[in-house]
């Protein structure tokens, strides 16, 4: 080697930090981007929130109060009596005819008796019933016309009577109710007992 190039190999050989300057610079910007990424992620990051719960609805639900037990109605069905058939007797043997014993008559019939006054009930009943004589210049108004009256009857029966549905001519009502005042009647009958009573008839008036 000569000896001309040695103190340029010589200064050649330390380390000198410009030299190293071309790929530590490029090095030390990567490293300081990476390192600011990760920190920029970091922060930024968005925070996975955790669902919130499902909000639960209660309700208060309040139950009926149990019903009262209802009175069992209990149904009591009366059957008829069943009439069992009358067992005809076995005809008797006749009997030998002694000649000292009569025959023996046969038992006499009683009738049922009638029923007592005191069970009978029934309403008033008219014994005589006149109707008015209708002249000639009223037969014509009067062969459709019919009355309602009213009769009431006392216990001796004698009888009050008016017309609660007279028929449209006034002279045919005061005769009709002329001839009704004449009416008799049996009273009504109540346990055997004559009561007064209200009868309320419709007065139909026959033209001859």
């Amino acid at each position: 080697m000569p000896t001309s190039i040695l103190p340029w190999v010589a200064q050649a050989r330390p380390d000198s930090p410009w030299r190293r300057l071309h790929w530590t610079l490029p090095l030390a910007l990567l490293i300081s981007a990476i390192t600011f990424s990760l920190f920029a992620y970091s922060m930024w990051r968005p925070v996975l929130h955790s669902p919130d719960p499902s909000p639960v609805t209660a309700e208060l639900v309040e139950l009926p109060a149990p019903a009262q037990a209802q009175p069992q109605v209990h149904r009591k069905t009366i059957e008829q009596p069943k009439i069992k058939p009358a067992v005809q007797p076995e005809p008797a043997l006749p009997a030998q005819p002694s000649v000292n014993t009569p025959p023996p008559s046969a038992a006499p019939v009683t009738a049922p008796p009638p029923p007592s006054p005191a069970n009978e009930n029934h309403g008033a009943q008219a014994l005589v019933q006149p109707m008015p004589v209708i002249p000639d210049e009223l037969r014509e108004e009067a062969m459709n016309e019919a009355a309602t009256a009213r009769f009431q009857i006392a216990a001796d029966g004698s009888a009050t009577v008016a017309l609660v549905k007279p028929t449209q001519n006034p002279r045919l009502n005061r005769m009709l109710l002329d001839t009704l005042k004449n009416w008799k009647f049996m009273p009504a009958i109540k346990d055997g007992q004559p009561v007064p009573s209200v009868e309320v008839m419709i007065i139909h008036l026959h033209v001859n």
